[in-house]
């Protein structure tokens, strides 16, 4: 169910026709994940406008606010970053110290059978 603020809000930050804004509103009620089912930070994003018994939607890059009464409240667009894995270059090794003792071990293990190549 949808207020008329939130379909003024869909309509003004989305573009499409009152129609379209609550048939958008809809499906985010259909489909859309909770706030719980995210990461810690981008739980933090979603939950950062959530007042008492309300809850926090998310679905096509909006976040949808609803009532403890099932009504959309309002909706404001996500970031870019939301919802993408956020890589820094550190989660290709993670323990860089166990890395390097087990491939010494393979490297000596090569050695033992006379598969490396010696220079």
């Amino acid at each position: 169910m949808t207020t008329y603020h939130s379909l003024q809000r869909a309509r003004e930050r989305t573009g499409l026709s009152l129609k379209s804004s609550a048939r958008l509103i809809g499906n985010a009620f259909e489909r859309g994940k909770e706030a719980k089912h995210f990461t810690a930070t981008e739980r933090k994003f979603l939950e950062r406008k959530v007042k008492d018994g309300c809850r926090a939607l998310y679905y096509n890059g909006y976040c949808f606010i609803v009532s403890a009464d099932d009504y959309c409240i309002t909706m404001y667009q996500a970031p870019e970053w939301f919802g993408k894995k956020h890589y820094d270059g550190k989660d290709e090794i993670r323990k860089a110290k166990k890395y390097m003792r087990l491939s010494d071990l393979y490297e000596q293990e090569d050695d033992q059978y006379g598969l490396c190549e010696v220079s």
